[in-house]
């Protein structure tokens, strides 16, 4: 099973697992469906079974993942109803999030973010999905780190764990460029203004615009279920 997971530092060897699973189900490493087997993940990080065992149950218990029989959990399978729901809770935490993030950057951290962008659409360009969703995520959470509010980026990552496999479905779309750029020089734009409604706006827009792309591909894969 390739997943892209790392040996595990000198630290807790759980708390190891947690990340390495929390970067690949955000960054869209692990499909919907995806079965995870305790034994067979505990191979590829190199380490004994239950540190895997115990972030597996972690994630399954806060509703991430779905444990099965014979030590095995599952990324749980995606409907456009299902994506649609967090799509609505995501623009109204996310947006929360860049609204108080514009009252609060400096002219620095903007900058920064800035140059996030640009390190995402350029890894867009290599035409690498995973690495392009990687940028992504981490301008995404300088953004709402940045409103220096614990409990809501919590809250905001927990979404993005349930979302995150669906962000498999956004690669290939040629068109997808335009509406993505234009986003977020909306909200590099409203940031430096000063402007909390506009930056909350852009990011709802680019909720909305990948959303839609994402339940195309859960409708079709609907529709080819229900033909089979």
């Amino acid at each position: 099973m390739q997943t892209g997971f790392s040996a595990p530092p000198r630290k807790s060897l759980t708390a190891h697992v947690e990340s390495q699973l929390r970067d690949a189900l955000i960054e869209g490493r692990l499909e919907p469906g995806t079965r995870l087997v305790t034994k067979e993940l505990a191979t590829s990080l190199g380490m004994s079974i239950t540190p895997v065992r115990e972030a597996l149950v972690r994630f399954a218990a806060s509703g991430v993942l779905t444990a099965e029989p014979a030590s095995s959990f599952r990324v749980p399978v995606m409907t456009v109803a299902s994506y649609a729901e967090l799509g609505a809770i995501r623009k109204r935490v996310e947006s929360l999030a860049a609204e108080t993030a514009a009252q609060k950057m400096t002219a620095a951290q903007i900058d920064a973010l800035e140059q996030q962008v640009q390190a995402y659409i350029e890894a867009k360009h290599t035409r690498d999905p995973h690495e392009a969703l990687k940028e992504n995520k981490e301008l995404r959470f300088s953004l709402y780190a940045a409103a220096e509010m614990p409990i809501l980026l919590q809250t905001i990552e927990t979404l993005w764990l349930r979302a995150g496999p669906g962000f498999n479905y956004l690669f290939p779309d040629p068109g997808a460029s335009r509406t993505e750029h234009a986003n977020y020089e909306a909200l590099i734009k409203a940031l430096r203004a000063g402007d909390p409604a506009a930056a909350g706006e852009a990011i709802c827009r680019a909720i909305d615009d990948g959303s839609e792309r994402v339940s195309r591909a859960l409708a079709e894969r609907e529709r080819q279920a229900g033909a089979g």
